[in-house]
């Protein structure tokens, strides 16, 4: 049986940034979601919805509409212009200016080969697709009012656009309007607003606007066939199902509706009637995208939500920063946390002791030394932090942006916090990946710049870190680093990259000889979520998107016993998760203990215990929902290999601060939402 303390971390209070827009690239199964500090976030949707990376946001750019254009990437704003963006290095590849000021929407001709983009002016500008550039083709006729959103037909020979009171159809070869069809208004003086366009595969206009007015129109005879007044207020987003016969819809009034295309028997034309409708979340939907039979909505209060019916299904993804956003101090009892543009350092509480005889499992503790916050750290210009780390002692911390990288000294004397700026010459403008070894010697980079992955090694001297050397990870075929994880003796460097590639590499080799041996893991057909090394065994654990679990043993270069067996007995409630592993840790007083969790629930694998049916449920313990605590005491006993061990609300993070202490910093649902404006009043049951 084993037991230890844990330090439920709740003061971690991330501002929620909303969602903008979405956009799904069916062939790698991405879904890019922008947010409302123009950062871009990359999910991997193909199995358990995860981010696979983070284009950092500028106050200066601008992102009102994102558009996947087969592989590549582009955005679009109110700084007019159009970007394409470096998925390796996370950075604009290119920018081109738009005609007629700021930018609202875009889309692509159904070849992929020309792509139009509606701006404040009201004009249309298109460009033609190469394989390396946006050429600027034309601009169209200049419109009254601005162009809030455009579609192109199935053709490529037509574009619709929606503005002010009107929908329009464009000649797309000869840049003119074909027809103008009006809206009506709710009020004789106030406008209405078309948010949002889609197009069936008959070419049939789907408008959603001000209103809460759900619009179909006829493009050849410039008329309105039906219209359905869906919700109380505006509808700012619009999308079809892949087989084009269901419509959702939703907005400020934030109930997702659908609208399913049925056929009449006595006139044998397409008719679209109300189906089913679902609270998804509670602020305003700006965006919504049909995937592979499920459907994702993002709005202002910044969760992705995945949902699907039948069966009714819904599962609602944290608006949360990359991970890692925390790193455990073991030998200074602190921890920093990373927020958008800043960090903080704390120093943890310390519990009162108590006799190993009164010690009971779910007991709660007082502190006798409440957590201090010793630093808080801003980035210069507001810049978003790419990456950053520290030191076991906390007296060395990096930290990196788009445009600088800053090495800091940290101490505390007399109870004076005091932070130098460290000399340290690092050549590098921007590190995506930076690690300290467990001992505190060495410090990792990682910058993927889009041809070879360098890995650079620094060795940790009192005030200084003194460069050692350079090695280059595209001699394994690691393309794009996304995970890095020290072994505990710090002589290993475990490297993934999102393809499913894993490189191990002796770091103590290199340190030595100035050479590298690396090799690679069996590639798998899934990009890993979370590894770890156990100290004494070397065993590398690693967990797949799909909730694959294997166990390599480094020194031996092959995979353990456990690890063979286990490929076959998963259970299914395991296999069928909605959230990826984000994190694993190992008992340090027992080596066949695995702990791994998620955003919500904390699991523990017991190497040692039989394997059951892949039918069997995982065990739940009954003291694994403890009560709202800041210091808790917890054990774990299974006879199961699968047990659910804690639950939790938005668990980021879960590590030991020693062998009788861990630390969990979760966020609070309410905190996220307390800071939201408010949701609009509806009355409810006659209320």
């Amino acid at each position: 049986m084993s037991s230890c303390k844990i330090h439920n971390i709740r003061f971690y209070n991330l501002e929620p940034r909303s969602a903008t827009c979405l956009s799904y690239e069916s062939k790698t199964k991405r879904l890019t979601l922008a947010r409302s500090d123009n950062s871009i976030e990359v999910w991997n949707v193909g199995n358990a919805p995860f981010v696979e990376c983070t284009i950092p946001g500028h106050t200066e750019n601008s992102v009102e509409s994102i558009l996947w254009i087969g592989p590549r990437l582009f955005s679009t704003g109110l700084h007019g212009m159009v970007a394409e963006y470096n998925l390796t290095t996370l950075s604009i590849k290119s920018e081109v200016a738009v005609t007629g000021g700021a930018a609202w929407c875009m889309d692509v001709n159904h070849k992929n080969t020309c792509l139009a983009v509606g701006t404040e002016d009201g004009y249309i500008n298109t460009f033609t697709v190469t394989c390396d550039a946006l050429i600027y083709e034309r601009i169209f006729d200049k419109q009254k009012g601005r162009i809030l959103c455009i579609k192109w037909d199935n053709t490529g020979e037509m574009i619709y656009t929606g503005s002010t009171d009107t929908i329009r159809v464009w000649n797309a070869i000869s840049g003119h309007a074909i027809h103008k069809m009006t809206t009506s208004r709710k009020e004789a003086k106030k406008e209405t607003i078309i948010w949002c366009l889609e197009v069936t595969d008959d070419n049939i206009i789907i408008s959603g606007d001000s209103r809460g007015c759900l619009s179909f129109w006829d493009p050849h005879m410039g008329t309105l066939i039906e219209s359905h007044e869906s919700h109380t207020a505006d509808i700012l987003a619009v999308t079809l199902s892949h087989d084009m016969n269901i419509v959702y819809c939703a907005g400020v009034d934030p109930v997702v509706r659908s609208f399913c295309k049925i056929t009449m028997k006595s006139s044998g034309r397409p008719q679209w009637v109300k189906g089913i409708e679902r609270r998804l979340h509670a602020h305003d939907v700006r965006a919504l995208v049909e995937a592979d039979g499920k459907l994702y909505s993002a709005g202002v209060d910044g969760y992705l939500a995945q949902s699907s019916y039948p069966p009714k299904v819904l599962v609602k993804y944290p608006p949360l920063l990359q991970i890692p956003c925390a790193t455990v101090c073991k030998k200074s009892r602190c921890i920093l946390l990373r927020y958008p543009n800043f960090l903080e350092l704390w120093r943890l509480g310390s519990s009162t002791k108590v006799s190993s005889e009164s010690i009971r499992p779910g007991m709660l503790y007082q502190l006798e030394e409440e957590p201090i916050k010793l630093l808080q750290l801003k980035t210069k210009k507001d810049e978003n932090i790419i990456s950053c780390a520290i030191n076991k002692d906390s007296k060395t911390i990096v930290y990196s942006t788009d445009s600088h990288v800053r090495v800091f000294n940290f101490d505390v004397i007399e109870g004076d916090a005091q932070l130098l700026r460290n000399d340290t010459d690092i050549s590098a403008n921007r590190i995506q990946k930076m690690l300290f070894s467990p001992n505190g010697k060495l410090f990792v980079t990682v910058n993927n710049d889009g041809k070879k992955n360098i890995v650079t090694l620094y060795k940790v001297e009192k005030k200084h870190l003194r460069h050692l050397g350079s090695f280059y990870t595209n001699k394994e075929s690691i393309i794009n680093v996304g995970l890095m994880c020290f072994s505990p003796d710090s002589k290993y460097l475990v490297c993934a990259d999102y393809h499913g590639r894993i490189a191990v590499y002796n770091i103590s080799e290199t340190v030595s000889n100035d050479t590298s041996e690396a090799w690679l893991l069996p590639k798998y057909s899934c990009p890993s979520t979370a590894m770890a090394i156990q100290k004494d065994t070397l065993n590398l654990v690693i967990v797949y998107s799909d909730h694959k679990i294997v166990e390599y043993n480094i020194l031996q270069k092959q995979y353990t016993k456990f690890s063979n067996n286990l490929q076959s007995r998963l259970p299914k409630q395991w296999l069928a998760r909605p959230f990826p592993i984000t994190n694993i840790i190992f008992d340090p007083r027992n080596e066949n203990i695995i702990i791994m969790h998620d955003d919500s629930t904390v699991y523990i694998i017991d190497k040692l215990n039989e394997f059951s049916e892949r039918e069997t449920k995982i065990l739940k313990r009954e003291n694994g929902d403890l009560n709202e605590d800041s210091n808790s005491f917890i054990s774990w006993q299974s006879q199961q290999v699968f047990q659910v061990l804690k639950k939790y609300k938005h668990l980021i993070y879960l590590d030991w601060l020693n062998d009788e202490e861990l630390v969990a910093v979760e966020v609070n649902p309410m905190s996220l939402t307390e800071k939201l404006p408010p949701t609009l009043k509806q009355k409810w049951f006659g209320m």
